[in-house]
Formats: structure tokens, sequence, C-alpha cells
């Protein structure tokens, strides 16, 4: 006689396990076991075969050409042009810190080297000055019904580390001209900028030309410590006068083969956010005493666990806006595989991961980053310290705020006695510059004119930029300079080949030129 097996009663017999082999042994034969088999089987090659199709055809999509477009021929160049960058980086307007003063006398020579290197500029164009360093031109438009442009650099550059001087090519602030390139602290970051906007500048006054719109040349004297008497003090004069500009454009992304080798086409990273920076003190204070009769733990052992225990994991990975539109646009020119992964991020996600976070680089766009920067602590060495302190700086990606990035650091320590301050002077992630306004396709139109083959993209900038205050007074902010790979910025043998001179001046003068288009 079969056994029934009729509702929830059955299980609450001890033999349930018996009397369902039983039942099942009477009902299946090999034939119906086989079938079944054969339907099963025929279900997961069915899955299969779908999930692959899937995983084709989204990688097919990802196949098509990348657009090119005709480039224009660059123009060459007068030699005082090159002479008026060497003599701009022999003058020191060096930040320090924001607590150590900067030498006016170098500020107050540079203001009269630009005097006399672009007369034009400073007969046409009135000019204003904030905190006495820091210059604002305005050369008045055609058509005042288009919002204007503003074009930015900043002045100041960082100092030479004294123990890396004899390691420099070329003495740091000679503005020596060298291999076709000009070297010096400050060619590249970014008085290479300063100095190929005026020499746009000044060609076009001297051509007696007018803009369509409104431009205005910005030039802060302290970007390097924040920016705050300089460009801030600029971007508030234009929201006290109700001033929009349709775009403005400072340094940041650059021309790159080197990012993506692979594509075998250069890439203009068009930079449209920039990282969130944020500054915290963290501290511990724990009696000290004679280095001859130490306690098991000390203020330094805590916080150095805690920074040991910070390094250990990152915050999420995350793709942001700026960098899914990257991979979108340059999918198609990497390799089958490659294009495989990025085409299906739902099923590759790990491996995609793995592969960015191999590069210290490509890893910083993906994760908000946190590091420590300096350490202090002690007085003698005899002398076990009280406190034990050391700022971490943390670069956000848009979405992490300054409390998120706080609750990560305190679950990764899990020391209620380190205490974590933030800097007052903290910024969050600026607000992103949308691919599809006025000022990218500006831009990206530009970025083919001035160079063969490129490959036009929207970027995360990693470091900060004089720009980010102008995002309360534009929705256009664009950080962008076409040079090619920038060497030796804030570091040794910092240098600009006079071919990437040559296409910065041409693309600031394109820039006026086309303002009205």
């Amino acid at each position: 006689m079969q056994t029934q097996i009729v509702g929830p009663a059955f299980f609450l017999n001890p033999s349930w396990k018996e009397y369902l082999l039983d039942y099942v042994s009477s009902n299946l034969n090999s034939s119906t076991l086989l079938r079944m088999f054969k339907k099963i089987l025929w279900f997961l090659l069915l899955i299969v075969v779908g999930l692959a199709g899937m995983i084709i055809l989204n990688t097919v999509r990802f196949s098509h050409p990348i657009p090119t477009r005709q480039s224009l021929e660059i123009p060459p160049i007068n030699d005082s042009a090159i002479r008026h960058l060497s003599e701009a980086v022999r003058i020191k307007t060096i930040s320090y810190a924001d607590s150590l003063p900067i030498d006016t006398a170098e500020y107050i020579k540079f203001g009269k080297f630009l005097e006399k290197a672009y007369p034009l500029v400073h007969q046409k164009l009135p000019r204003k000055i904030f905190n006495q360093f820091s210059y604002l031109y305005s050369w008045q438009g055609k058509n005042q019904n288009l919002q204007p442009y503003i074009i930015m650099a900043h002045m100041d550059v960082v100092p030479v580390e004294e123990a890396t001087v004899a390691r420099w090519t070329v003495p740091p602030f000679s503005g020596a001209l060298k291999d076709s390139m000009i070297w010096g602290r400050g060619v590249v970051d970014d008085k290479g900028c300063v100095i190929t906007i005026l020499e746009a500048v000044e060609n076009l006054l001297r051509q007696q030309f007018q803009p369509e719109r409104t431009i205005y040349l910005s030039f802060g004297h302290d970007e390097e410590i924040s920016g705050s008497h300089g460009a801030k003090s600029i971007a508030d004069w234009f929201k006290e006068n109700n001033i929009h500009p349709a775009l403005v454009i400072d340094e940041g992304g650059e021309i790159s083969n080197e990012q993506f080798p692979t594509l075998r086409r250069p890439i203009a990273a068009i930079g449209v956010a920039e990282k969130g920076y944020l500054s915290f003190t963290f501290s511990v204070e724990k009696e000290g005493g004679h280095s001859s009769i130490p306690e098991q733990e000390t203020s330094i052992d805590i916080l150095s666990k805690a920074l040991v225990n910070l390094r250990k994991k990152q915050m999420p990975f995350h793709v942001t806006a700026p960098i899914a539109e990257l991979l979108n646009r340059i999918a198609p020119g990497l390799s089958f595989y490659q294009r495989m992964a990025l085409a299906n991020p739902w099923l590759f996600k790990s491996s995609i991961q793995r592969n960015f976070e191999k590069d210290h680089v490509t890893n910083s766009l993906f994760h908000t980053t946190i590091v420590p920067t300096i350490v202090n602590s002690g007085i003698k060495d005899n002398v076990i310290p009280s406190v034990a302190t050391a700022i971490v700086n943390a670069r956000s990606l848009p979405g992490d705020s300054e409390a998120n990035v706080i609750s990560f650091m305190k679950n990764q320590i899990n020391d209620a006695r380190v205490r974590i301050v933030p800097e007052k002077t903290n910024k969050e992630a600026s607000p992103t510059t949308a691919i599809n306004s006025p000022a990218f396709r500006k831009i990206e139109e530009l970025s083919y004119k001035i160079m063969p083959e490129v490959i036009p993209v929207p970027y995360l900038l990693l470091g900060g930029t004089d720009s980010y205050d102008f995002n309360q007074v534009s929705d256009g902010v664009i950080k962008f300079a076409p040079s090619i790979d920038a060497k030796g910025y804030h570091g040794i043998d910092e240098r600009l080949p006079i071919s990437d001179f040559r296409r910065m001046i041409f693309f600031y003068s394109l820039l006026v030129r086309e303002s009205g288009k």
C-alpha cells in the first residue's frame, strides 16, 4: 500500500523520511528519472546559451567605432612666448603653507613682469586686484546677451624640497630651455596656463579682435594653499554682482597617451567634478612618564594601531557618473575581453574592481581615499609622550560626505580613545557639470580640433583647483588644460614640451575666437 503524503501532519510522523523514500522508489523508475534529468540539462543549457547570448550582445553594442574628427594645424609661436614662460618660472611666487607668509617682493615682481610682457592686455582690459596679488581682467564682448566665459589659472607654485635640488636636471627655478622643453617649478602647475592664456589674448588684441561674449581672465595667487584669498574672493565678487558665467575653465584634466595604452589613441580627460578635500586631526591622550618604566600601551601605540587599522580597508568601490561615461566612451577601443567585462558589469563587477584597484591612480577614481600625512608626538628620547596626534587626509567621491567618512573611520579604528576632529576648511566633493551641458560640449569640440585621433571623455579630478569656488555662480565649471601627460608637477624635473606650449596657446585662442558659437 502506498504512503499518502497529505498536509503538514505528515511531517509530524517520526518515520516521514522512510515513507518519502518508499513513495519515490515506488513511483519513479529509471526511465522517468532519465527524462527528468534530460529536462534539467536542457533547462540549464538554455540558461547558459541565453546568458552567453546576452553577454555577447552587450559586448557587440560596445564595439561601434569611436568617433574621429579632423584636427587643425597648430600654428608656430614667437620666441618671445618661450622667453616669457622662462622668466615667469624664475620669479619665485611660492606658497608654503596657510600659516606661513609669502614673499611679497616676488609677487610684486611677478605683477610687474606681466605688465611689461603683455602691454595690450594691461592697456585694453580693465583689471581688478583682490587681496593685493590676485587679478581679474575683463574683456568686453560684442553681445551682452551672452553669458560670459571665465578662463582661469594660478600664479603661485609649491616649494622645492631642499634635499631634491641636486636631483633636478636643471636648477628648479631656472626656466631653462633644454631638449625642446621648458624646465622649472611651476611650468606645468600652473604658470604654463597663465602664460599661454595671456599669449593667446595678447595676440588677439594685436589683431584688434573682439570676442562675441565677455571674457574674464582670473589669476589667483594662493591656489596651492586653498585659494581662500585669491580665487574665492574673485568668485564671491561674481556672486555679489549676480554674474553667472556659461563656462569656467581652469587647470585639471589633460590629454593622456599613458592612462589607457591599449586604446592606442589619446584621451582628453575633461574634468567635470573634483573630489572633496577633507582633513582630520586624530589625537590620543594618555599619561606618559619615564621611558625606563613604560606601561603596556602608550599614546603612540594607541595612535599607531588606529592608523594601521584605518589603512586595512578602503571605503566602498563606487563608479561615479563621469567615470561611468568615460568607460562607456573608451570601451569600444579596448580588447574584446575588456569590452566584455565593461559591457556586462552585473556579471564582471568583481573582476573590474580588482583590475582598477591594482593601480593606485585608477584605484583613486573609484574610492574615497584616506591616508595619514603628518604624525607628531614626543619631546625627548627618554620621555614617553602624553599626547600623540596625526593629520589624516581624505579625498572624497561625490556622494561620500564628511559624516560618511568620519563614520567609516570610527568603525575601522574601533577605539573611543582616538579623538577625530575635522578641519573647519574641509570641502565636500564639487557638483558635477553635466556632460550634455554647453560648457562640456564646447571643450569637447575644441579638444577634437587641437589633437589628432583624440577621444574626449568626462573625468573626475582627484586633486583640487581654484575653480571649486566658482560652482556657486556657474553650472559649467570645467577643469582641463591640453598638455600631454604632464611631467614632474609637485615633484622633480617639472617640465613642459614646446609642442604642448604651442597647443595650449592655440587652444585658448580658439576658445576666445569661438566663444560666440
